[in-house]
């Protein structure tokens, strides 16, 4: 059965779990009855998932304001100068290259949802990525690698990017 439009797309679905995400990475608190919404991460190779989390609008938040001072502005500053907001799931936000194109096989897709409804979408290529990556403070590594050892047990440091946490 194809998507409707009210639905999050079953790309956004969990892989793990085969069906929409149920509850917060975080906190465990369930998504569907969080008025403030909920934000879907998911890392994509060779057109399989790798890594995917969703968190709540309070967890978000609070993993964003460990993030140092130094990584936040030149996130927000690179989003504001590279990235536009308008281009979906299909092209990526930064650079405006097709999935695949120019023999990339990674790619990011984040989506912000309410309820059972995607409301923004946003794909990032592996290349626009690592650039991204690139303008991360030692703190603010040292922050996200203590989120994934919290969350994510086994998932050796490093592996897990943050970048895709920042906000339009």
């Amino acid at each position: 059965m194809p998507d409707s439009p009210t639905d999050i797309p079953r790309e956004f679905h969990s892989e793990y779990e085969e069906r929409p995400f149920q509850s917060c990475t975080r906190c465990g608190e369930m998504l569907a009855g969080i008025s403030g919404g909920y934000q879907i991460f998911k890392l994509y190779r060779q057109n399989e998932a790798i890594y995917e989390y969703a968190l709540c609008d309070q967890c978000y938040g609070g993993v964003l304001q460990e993030f140092s001072a130094e990584s936040t502005e030149q996130l927000h500053e690179f989003h504001r100068q590279r990235v536009s907001l308008n281009l979906g799931r299909w092209t990526c936000a930064v650079c405006g290259n097709a999935r695949g194109e120019d023999g990339e096989v990674e790619f990011s897709l984040s989506g912000a949802c309410v309820g059972r409804r995607l409301i923004h979408e946003l794909m990032i290529c592996g290349g626009c990525r690592r650039e991204m990556q690139a303008l991360l403070s030692r703190h603010t590594r040292e922050v996200w690698d203590r989120f994934v050892e919290e969350n994510f047990p086994g998932v050796p440091a490093g592996t897990i990017s943050p970048t895709e946490l920042v906000p339009a």
